[in-house]
């Protein structure tokens, strides 16, 4: 798919953060997941031709992400990830935003949503375990921690790369030569850092579900607190937050909609790039 989007900078408090914008009108600011190669490009790249024609949709990379350099282990904590998004967010002059987070998104999202109500007109939770529900314990929750049996992170390789870019879509056609080599020019700007963050963040099933609360709790039991309208976009084929734990956070929303993709591993949003822009569309256009 061609490149129909801007690459942008903006200076957050002496760092060159990075984003990608594309379309004109109401604010979309999409928001990528926690993998080492993970950015807005990586995360929302497929879905600009879609999203871009009704508004300006906006997916920054995350501090320690893509294109924006972490500073060091102040950087690492979810809480600290999400402060430096709403600087973004704030320095960009951003306000009555539709706001979307896909997997460890979805809890940056959250803790912005909570932090910062005024500035979130719809929220927007796609395939998020971290948003919605705490890390299970032993042996389940070993998948989802930095670790042999869930993130072993290690040295990329175009190989590698390749594998695991095929064993996380369901649409094999999507994963061509060219996004290989992307997804590795990413990955090897990141992998040291992503690798230290993850030891400081994730080591232990305890450590990850400190790293993704708020006010002492984990932050999706803060989530019956939301008045605005909020969006759940889940996939059947999802490994991690499935179907039962979408159900189980969605009803304890006050105003929300649960839409379910089928043909879509974790992110749904390039698997399923075109319908799933057209749910996000209709649901934002049917709220105003």
């Amino acid at each position: 798919m061609a490149k129909i989007w801007n690459d942008k900078y903006i200076e957050i408090d002496g760092v060159k953060a990075h984003y990608i914008e594309a379309g004109e009108g109401e604010p979309l600011v999409l928001i990528h997941g926690g993998g080492a190669a993970s950015c807005g490009e990586s995360g929302y790249g497929d879905t600009m031709p879609y999203l871009s024609k009704h508004f300006r949709v906006i997916a920054p990379d995350v501090i320690g992400f893509g294109l924006t350099p972490g500073r060091g282990p102040e950087d690492y904590p979810g809480y600290a990830q999400g402060n430096f998004l709403i600087k973004f967010l704030e320095t960009m002059e951003l306000e009555n935003i539709s706001l979307g987070g896909h997997s460890h998104g979805g809890f940056l999202v959250s803790y912005i949503a909570h932090e910062r109500p005024k500035l979130v007109k719809n929220l927007i939770m796609i395939n998020s375990l971290n948003g919605t529900t705490p890390i299970p314990p032993e042996p389940e929750g070993l998948k989802y921690i930095y670790g042999p049996k869930g993130h072993p992170n290690p040295i990329p390789t175009i190989e590698n790369t390749r594998n695991n870019l095929l064993k996380g879509t369901f649409n094999k056609h999507l994963v061509t030569d060219k996004k290989v080599k992307r997804t590795y020019e990413i990955l090897k700007l990141n992998h040291e850092y992503a690798r230290e963050r993850m030891i400081a963040t994730m080591s232990t099933i305890e450590q990850a579900n400190k790293d993704l609360s708020y006010n002492g709790k984990h932050i999706s039991e803060s989530c019956h607190k939301f008045n605005m309208p909020i969006l759940m976009t889940w996939s059947r084929e999802n490994k991690g937050a499935d179907l039962n734990d979408a159900v189980r956070y969605f009803e304890r929303l006050k105003d929300a909609e649960l839409h379910i993709l089928v043909d879509a591993k974790h992110s749904i949003q390039r698997d399923q790039s075109k319908r799933w822009s057209e749910v996000v569309t209709e649901f934002i256009k049917a709220r105003k």
